[in-house]
């Protein structure tokens, strides 16, 4: 994937996904992808989706998008500094 990868901290990003879930290599093995835009910038990432609190964050919204990934809308940031850090996902509806 010739993305880099979106790095998340504790202020809020507005994305998009465009792509559904793939998986790219890494040092631990394999892990889930979707590629994101940056809604501010227009630049394209992709971002991993393994943590439970952004599956549960956007659980909810893919269900609402006929069970895709592609097209959703949400803002998204870490809830504290802490590496291990929860994310917490908002839907958005404009932009």
């Amino acid at each position: 994937m010739s993305f880099d990868s979106l790095k998340i901290s504790t202020g809020w990003i507005n994305i998009e996904i465009i792509s559904e879930p793939t998986v790219v290599l890494t040092f631990k093995g394999y892990a889930p992808v979707v590629q994101v835009r940056v809604l501010q910038t227009k630049l394209d990432y992709y971002m991993y989706i393994s943590a439970k609190s952004i599956a549960e964050g956007i659980e909810p919204l893919r269900k609402k998008n006929n069970g895709n990934f592609t097209k959703l809308r949400f803002s998204i940031r870490k809830a504290g500094e802490d590496k291990f850090a929860a994310y917490e996902i908002k839907e958005i509806t404009t932009q």
